[in-house]
């Protein structure tokens, strides 16, 4: 929307706030355009008719014609699903987006309402909606009318208001109770900044999704620097909001500002933290529990204080309070410790999920080398030097405001200097040009601007701009271009900003100009769709870049730090947020890593369509749902030939046992060219996809490359172990333990791996005698390790396989019950302790010890309830738990037929088996 239309809005909404004889005085009092208040006038005239444009009834006046009336007008986009609420003016349906196969909640305005109110207010929620963009506001996708009907859409999250939460629970624990209103305080600190109040406030209005809390309904907020009206009122007199969270001042329609929001914040925080009602007054805040620090609980109190001078200035005070707490040590967001890598890789591991281009594994000894790109096509990367900054033109008509085009340029060229990223023109001979182009202009010569630019300075890259009037506020924009090809290379969003302080705006675009060409410069990220489209602040760019060589170097708390703190320093960036899920994933940190992939989907319209599709990826995952999974990464490949989609489609294929679609998807990409160039995985993934097909020769082939392009991963000399013994080639596994002997041993993929891997491929592939010297010569050597380094975790889980593999599942326990009780959260130890109590014919202590499904780990767990089902001789069970676990995806699959051979041997006969994993399933 313009600014000249909000304007248009912001006085069109005050003037039907005043009562229909003032409104024609009030607004010719504005100190506007006339042309802008003629169109307001003309929307009044409008609104007064019957059959005006935002009036015109066009159902009957109920809502009773209106969901079948509404399928029928929306049926190419949406399939409605069924009514999930409704307020006074409007009713929400959950609906089902046809193009990206999602769920999303359509809020439709009321035809009555419509027919007697008019639709401004409903436009107005349009409008403020449209302009946030944050982790704890419910998110925006789109707008329109169907037929008549006035709708706008919003993502699903599923969830539950807080009135249900607090309705179900009274009270809320105070770790709960901090968390939500941390993110509301956050929220709240985000739209005043952007200029909006709230003024509604309530339970009703927040959404609890995953321990975390979003604003929504922006149905009576208002924006900030609209003009005044006293009470903001539907009518004379009569205040909006809902009694018992409106402010003192709110309620007796005085003049509000943000400090009401305030207010609503510390009534919320009362009841959620004491579960009094919000007009149980009289008790004041006695009841507050003493675990609340008594920084937090100081501002409660005066958030509640009716004078609202006395109220915190500023939600951002609220923040600052919350971080502090959290810097000492607060225990919310606290999570589970880090994992390690094994065989069966934590998921995440497992299928490299590489939003934008490197592997997630943790602590695994493939570790990638560099920073692959994940994008449809490279965006133009910055080749010209040196960058000239142009005086932005002055397009206002008003030559007082000349200086402003001036200023912008030099400061936009001194923020590059200090970037030290790119050579940069000064910023006299840059003026000197932009002054010799604007006399050529005046004189009547059809002079181009970076031509010129790039023949007086010899610059090869040029940012040229302009700033435009727009009522009472200014805009400006700039555009990045290579001088040689005439090529644009970026465009930064543009900035607006009152008259008056036109200076921050030009600031902002001073740091989203140094971000852009920050992400140009970058190797690593200069194409990445998401960060080339819609560059970040050079500031976040900075926090953002820093958070990719953390995780690069696996310090993934860190990373997971870096890129909050990108996102926090510009919250248009919600690729960063994508970051810190997939870091906070690998230090075990699931929920928080839902929670914030959760929170960049509702923000998808700031994404391009690769980075939606790999987020929605990750988030199938996460909830078990590996079918959904492949689908979504199927059509990320498609609109991303030469992108990371290509491998994520194969890992998540070999997940559900398809290796023919894995080896079509690897062997269609180029390892030498792109995003997958010198990516030591894309050859374990070959490797894999071949075993699974039997085709142990290429399986051979795939993982001797790998040996000779990365020698110092020993994952390659496991992988030719694996294909050798597959075929029962003795010698040449003798052959390679010879060779890899002298290697250190303290790492995941050991002389010791290597021996239980041989002897597991052997027996299942029926040279048992071969297999059994393999298991005694993996237990010896990984004996003699411990003997020296009792509590080495990869030397214990492998001696534990080695001992279970090999029959001796009594002496295994002891190993994978201290390793259980270590790493509580790994389900691979409770895993293998199951499976011993399972063969102690105790079916219900292995069912007790694996617990619920955990759903980021479905098919791993599923697969163990499947093999304690075998060993238990529930043979129907069994291969039905097997079926279910394919469909969630099992990481490590391509291991699984090997090491759980001995307990699917009651099953392995049958036909089912065959079929789900006695070969490929495509």
């Amino acid at each position: 929307m313009s600014a000249d239309w909000r304007r248009i809005s912001e006085l069109f909404e005050g003037a039907l706030d005043q009562p229909p004889e003032n409104r024609a005085a009030w607004l010719a009092a504005q100190p506007d355009d006339p042309a802008v208040r003629a169109e307001v006038e003309r929307m009044l005239v409008a609104h007064e008719r019957a059959d005006g444009v935002l009036d015109r009834p066009v159902l009957a006046p109920t809502d009773a014609g209106m969901l079948p009336h509404l399928s029928r007008a929306l049926a190419e986009r949406y399939e409605i699903e069924r009514e999930i609420g409704h307020g006074g003016m409007a009713t929400v349906y959950l609906a089902r987006e046809r193009k990206h196969d999602r769920l999303v909640v359509l809020k439709v305005l009321k035809p009555d309402i419509a027919a007697a109110l008019g639709a401004h207010r409903f436009l107005t929620e349009v409008h403020v909606a449209a302009r946030l963009s944050h982790p704890h506001i419910l998110g925006f996708i789109d707008s329109g009318e169907a037929d008549g009907l006035l709708y706008y859409v919003m993502p699903w999250v599923g969830g539950e208001t807080l009135r249900e939460l607090l309705h179900r629970e009274g009270r809320l624990q105070p770790r709960a109770a901090m968390a939500y209103l941390c993110d509301l305080a956050a929220a709240l600190r985000y739209a005043h900044r952007a200029g909006i109040i709230h003024r509604d406030l309530k339970p009703e209005n927040i959404l609890c999704v995953g321990g975390h809390a979003y604003l929504l309904d922006f149905g009576i907020a208002k924006l900030r620097d609209a003009p005044v009206i006293r009470g903001f009122t539907t009518g004379t007199g009569m205040a909006i909001g809902t009694l018992g969270y409106m402010a003192p001042e709110q309620a007796s329609g005085e003049p509000v500002d943000h400090r009401a929001d305030i207010y609503a914040w510390g009534v919320l925080a009362r009841e959620m933290l004491t579960g009094e009602g919000p007009l149980d007054i009289a008790s004041g805040l006695a009841s507050l529990p003493s675990a609340i620090p008594a920084e937090i609980a100081a501002l409660i109190t005066a958030s509640l204080a009716r004078n609202p001078a006395d109220r915190p200035a500023e939600a951002a005070r609220i923040v600052d309070a919350f971080d502090r707490w959290h810097a000492r040590g607060s225990p919310i967001g606290s999570g589970a410790p880090a994992l390690s890598a094994r065989r069966s890789l934590p998921w995440v591991a497992a299928i490299a999920i590489v939003a934008a281009g490197f592997l997630l594994t943790a602590r695994s000894d493939e570790a990638p080398a560099a920073l692959a790109a994940a994008t449809t096509d490279s965006a133009p990367a910055l080749r010209g030097m040196p960058v000239a900054v142009a005086a932005l033109e002055n397009e206002t008509g008003d030559t007082a405001l000349s200086a402003w085009g001036r200023l912008a340029g030099d400061w936009i060229t001194q923020g590059l200097l200090e970037t030290g990223l790119v050579t940069v023109v000064p910023w006299p001979y840059s003026l000197q040009a932009s002054e010799r182009w604007a006399a050529r202009r005046a004189a009547g010569e059809s002079a181009d601007h970076v031509a010129t630019i790039h023949e007086e300075t010899g610059a090869g890259t040029v940012v040229t701009g302009s700033y435009y009037l727009i009522g009472d506020r200014l805009r400006a924009q700039v555009a990045i271009t290579d001088a040689a090809t005439g090529q644009l290379v970026a465009a930064p969003p543009p900035v607006e900003a009152p008259r008056d302080s036109f200076d921050a705006a030009l600031r902002l675009l001073r740091e989203r100009t140094m971000g852009a060409l920050a992400v140009r410069t970058s190797e690593r990220l200069a194409s990445f769709p998401d960060l080339t489209e819609r560059p970040p602040t050079f500031a976040a760019y900075r926090a953002f870049d820093r958070g990719i060589s953390a995780h690069l170097a696996q310090d993934y708390a860190r990373a997971a730090q870096a890129f909050l703190d990108a996102f926090e320093r510009d919250t248009t960036f919600v690729v960063a947020l994508i970051y810190a899920g997939y870091a906070l994933w690998n230090e075990s940190e699931f929920a928080r890593a839902d929670s914030l992939l959760a929170t960049a989907a509702l923000h998808s319209e700031e994404l391009s369509e690769y980075h939606v599709l790999i987020t929605d990826h990750m988030r199938a995952h996460l909830a078990g749902d590996g079918e959904r999974a492949l689908r979504v990464v199927r059509r990320a490949t498609e609109i991303a030939p030469a992108s990371r989609a290509p491998y994520h489609l194969a890992v998540t294929a070999l997940m559900l046992n398809r290796p023919r679609e894995a080896r079509s998807a690897l062997t269609a990409v180029n390892p030498d060219r792109g995003a997958l160039r010198d990516w030591p995985s894309y050859w374990t993934q070959l490797a894999h996809a071949h075993h699974l097909l039997g085709d142990h020769a290429s399986e051979l082939q795939a993982a001797q490359e790998m040996a000779r392009r990365h020698a110092s991963l020993r994952v390659a000399h496991a992988l030719q172990v694996r294909a050798l013994a597959a075929v029962g080639n003795v010698a040449a596994v003798d052959s390679l333990m010879r060779e890899a002997a002298p290697l250190p041993p303290d790492t995941y993929w050991s002389q010791g791996a290597a021996m239980v891997i041989a002897a597991e491929e052997l027996r299942a592939h029926g040279f048992g005698a071969q297999s059994d010297r393999y298991f005694d010569r993996a237990v010896s050597w990984l004996a003699n390790q411990l003997a020296r380094e009792p509590g080495h975790r990869s030397h214990r889980d492998w001696m534990g396989l080695a001992l279970y593999g090999s029959g001796r599942w009594r002496d295994a326990a002891p190993y994978f019950e201290s390793l259980a009780a270590d790493f509580p959260d790994w389900i691979d130890y409770r895993g293998y302790v199951a499976l011993v109590r399972a063969r102690a014919g105790n079916r219900a202590a292995a069912a007790r010890l694996l617990g619920e499904t955990p759903s980021h780990a479905a098919g791993r767990h599923t697969a163990y309830r499947a093999r304690v089902a075998a060993i238990s001789g529930d043979t129907t069970a069994a291969l039905a738990l097997l079926s279910q676990s394919l469909r969630h995806g099992i990481a490590g699959l391509a291991w699984l037929h090997a090491s759980a051979w001995p307990d699917f041997e009651p099953v392995r006969e049958s036909e089912t088996y065959a079929r789900l994993l006695g070969g490929p399933a495509d």
